[in-house]
């Protein structure tokens, strides 16, 4: 998992890392503090903020069979969201070798789940917080291990039309492995949108930028995403992220059609890594 982000393998659980919906992913996660979608949960727990429930469903299909599915929903309550999340991610056919030979002694699936509950919170109309708990757990061959971290996060709209962001993911502690316990990979994110650069047109565009620093392994990289809209119904998306030497882009496009948004994402990895596709749909059940 550690090779979708090119990092130093000094962290891991670095499926917490992978995008869980098609928006995330084709934007590189850029618009999560602003999304209003269930999503969000997994991201940044500020981007829960919206008027209406919201019920998503998302898969990921990778090469090798890698998948990852998730569920997630966001209710409004008097004041703030509160949501909830499932994402369940494995890996099959890991190999079992004993020393360095041609045949492995046989296959192993990994899995990884994370279970979050989260708030967030409008302080004033331009300022708000929001927090996630989440349960996390990992399984390898025979070895078990359970977890708990914390997602912090701020939101200020700016005067001057930009949308600001500062988060804290993945603050907390694995169970014992095997002989060791997982590194959880903490993230500190600064987050900048500016939205709707076009007002009241027909075809209008959204733009941002994420700097982030790996607390673990003192690596830094930044995304970039952008969003087109046209009348309301269609989205183009894309994305790029530069993670030391290695490079991502991604393309996605979505589609409103009442209570429904359907979302698609492809992302292009480095040679050999395959080319991850992800499919979103979420629901209001009230318009």
């Amino acid at each position: 998992m550690a090779i979708l982000h090119a990092e130093s393998g000094e962290s891991g659980l670095d499926f917490l890392k992978i995008p869980v919906s098609a928006r995330t992913a084709s934007t590189m996660g850029v618009f999560s503090q602003v999304s209003g979608s269930p999503f969000a949960i997994f991201d940044n727990p500020v981007g829960l903020l919206n008027k209406d429930t919201k019920i998503g469903l998302s898969h990921n299909f990778w090469f090798a069979d890698v998948t990852g599915d998730a569920l997630a929903a966001t209710i409004p309550l008097k004041k703030g969201n509160l949501g909830v999340g499932f994402n369940f991610v494995k890996i099959p056919g890991i190999e079992i070798r004993e020393i360095p030979s041609d045949e492995a002694r046989g296959e192993v699936e990994a899995q990884y789940l994370s279970t979050s509950i989260g708030y967030a919170y409008p302080i004033f109309s331009k300022l708000s917080v929001g927090c996630t708990v989440k349960y996390l757990y990992e399984h390898l061959y025979t070895s078990n291990a359970g977890g708990v971290a914390v997602d912090i996060a701020g939101h200020w709209q700016i005067p001057s039309g930009l949308d600001l962001s500062v988060s804290l993911n993945n603050i907390g502690q694995m169970q014992t492995l095997k002989e060791q316990a997982t590194t959880l990979p903490t993230l500190f994110k600064i987050g900048i949108v500016r939205p709707e650069i076009f007002a009241d047109s027909p075809v209008n565009f959204t733009l941002g930028l994420n700097l982030i620093a790996n607390v673990v392994t003192e690596r830094t990289y930044f995304q970039v995403g952008g969003e087109m809209l046209f009348t309301n119904l269609i989205k183009i998306r894309s994305g790029y992220e530069r993670v030391g030497t290695i490079n991502r882009t991604s393309l996605g496009a979505g589609l409103s059609l009442g209570r429904f948004e359907i979302d698609y994402a492809f992302i292009f990895m480095p040679d050999g890594l395959g080319y991850p596709n992800l499919i979103s749909l979420i629901y209001r059940p009230e318009l």
